[in-house]
């Protein structure tokens, strides 16, 4: 478990391997409210290739990064993500944007720890989708804010996320589901979905 202030290169071939180094350590970019959820977004756009000020957000609230979404995922002529608007499209280590809600002003962001497609929930915690981020359980920070964890956050708040396209080699697959949460995972779905990988 470490701290770190300020951009810190990290390891990030893959989604395990940002993952593995992130997982447990703190990250507050802006040495400002301890360790939140953007500080980790700030570091992965930058250690892409992003310059400083990336992902661009409004009024200090991360759910704004997808109403920005289009600066974000391109800079200097290349286009870093893919943009993925329907939610049972998720794939594991897509950066998900969470809507805002009366509790949390802010919304939230973090790295999808699994495919939406192969996600079984808790029947406890129906729409607890497991995410990789700061600032939702953890290590408190004293600042503020938590460590780096991998928790559920309520898939429900799914505003977009974005596909480092580095880590997929083919696009998204187009959207025959409309974004209805659970929908692809009826039966017939997932078999024509599996016929439809021979081909």
């Amino acid at each position: 478990m470490a701290y770190y202030i300020g951009y810190v290169t990290i390891p990030h071939g893959s989604y395990d391997e940002w993952k593995n180094a992130t997982n447990g350590n703190g990250y507050n970019f802006d040495n400002t409210y301890g360790c939140q959820c953007y500080d980790l977004a700030v570091e992965f756009w930058w250690n892409i290739g992003f310059p400083t000020g990336y992902p661009v957000i409004t009024n200090s609230a991360a759910y704004t990064m997808w109403n920005n979404r289009l600066a974000n995922s391109v800079y200097n002529g290349t286009t870093y993500f893919d943009l993925i608007n329907d939610v049972t499209q998720i794939k594991r280590g897509d950066v998900i944007v969470f809507n805002q809600f009366s509790s949390n002003p802010y919304g939230h962001v973090g790295f999808a720890d699994q495919d939406y497609a192969s996600w079984v929930p808790d029947p406890n915690q129906p729409y607890e989708f497991p995410i990789l981020s700061e600032n939702n359980g953890g290590t408190p920070d004293p600042q503020g804010g938590a460590y780096t964890n991998v928790h559920g956050y309520d898939i429900r708040l799914f505003l977009g996320a974005f596909r480092y396209k580095a880590w997929h080699t083919t696009p998204p697959t187009p959207s025959t589901g409309g974004g209805h949460i659970g929908r692809s995972k009826f039966p017939w779905v997932l078999y024509a979905n599996k016929l439809r990988s021979k081909y």
